[in-house]
């Protein structure tokens, strides 16, 4: 079965350290809020990185934001996770000199010769770069890097499980809010497809809802009930895709009977507001069913 790619950073957690449950590592991955003003917009990710919190604390994963370089920490033996922009990284030919976007890399090693053997899983690539392109990269984006000490707690099944039983909440998905507050917004046809537009970089996190059931322990009688759940997120997450790519075409031809047809998606979004925490709640009752059938084995 296809893995789907969830986020850079998630991604990244997951192969520095692949001790984590990634049925838990996915929980709140799709929380993403898009917000805009007078001045612009961006994604409000407080949610994704509170809950990111949790999931380090309950492995017993140490980590630090450094501002400086990383040469200290890779001759210490730490782990490195540093924010770079596509623009200025070679291996990304989709926005190499093209696009600034924000990404995760990880650096593996600080080479004799002063270069960095970096790791990337989307695009792939596993290379060499020269100190000067990678600190350019990474100083576009006037971020501090992520610094990781070696080693993690071992954590069972069971507790694993009970982590996502108090960590997976019905109210996590904002899609159908964004959709609502665009239909009412006084913004003009072409705002709203910019912003619509703006989630391009982040509807893709809902398959981290996938990932979670593709790995999860789930009771293996419910096959049925687990496809069906499956086959309504990619539903969902297919239907947002092609939302976004009409209003992309609205951009390019802003005609009014193209817009009619995004504002009716909108308003679709609308009406399947309830699937994404009701397929919540269900995954839970399925997680609950083997945890519970479990204790009864032990």
């Amino acid at each position: 079965m296809k893995r789907e790619w969830v986020d850079c950073s998630i991604d990244k957690l997951l192969t520095l350290f692949p001790g984590i449950h990634p049925y838990a590592a996915m929980i709140d991955r799709w929380a993403f809020k898009p917000v805009w003003d007078e001045e612009g917009e961006e994604v409000d990710l407080s949610r994704v990185l509170a809950t990111e919190e949790q999931l380090l604390m309950h492995y017993g994963i140490k980590r630090s934001y450094e501002n400086d370089w990383i040469d200290e920490a890779m001759r210490s033996g730490h782990l490195v996770l540093l924010p770079c922009d596509l623009f200025y990284m070679p291996h990304a030919k989709v926005f190499y000199g093209k696009e600034h976007a924000g990404h995760f890399i990880i650096v593996r090693e600080l080479l004799r010769d002063g270069r960095y053997l970096i790791f990337d899983d989307h695009p792939a690539f596993c290379g060499v770069m020269e100190r000067g392109e990678l600190k350019a990269a990474h100083e576009a984006l006037s971020l501090p890097y992520q610094r990781f000490l070696p080693g993690m707690q071992q954590v069972a099944d069971a507790s694993a499980m009970g982590y996502v039983s108090r960590m997976l909440k019905s109210d996590s998905f904002y899609l159908s809010d964004f959709a609502r507050r665009l239909l009412v917004s006084e913004e003009s046809m072409l705002r709203k497809c910019q912003l619509l537009m703006g989630t391009r970089h982040y509807y893709h996190r809902l398959y981290g809802f996938i990932r979670m059931m593709d790995a999860a322990p789930l009771p293996s009688g419910e096959g049925e009930a687990v496809s069906e759940l499956r086959r309504s997120i990619i539903q969902y997450v297919d239907s947002w895709r092609v939302t976004v790519n009409l209003a992309t075409r609205v951009l390019l031809q802003p005609e009014q009977p193209m817009w009619d047809r995004v504002q009716k998606r909108l308003e679709h979004h609308l009406e399947s507001e309830a699937l994404l925490p009701n397929a919540a709640a269900r995954f839970l009752e399925l997680l609950h069913s083997e945890a519970q059938q479990r204790r009864r084995l032990s």
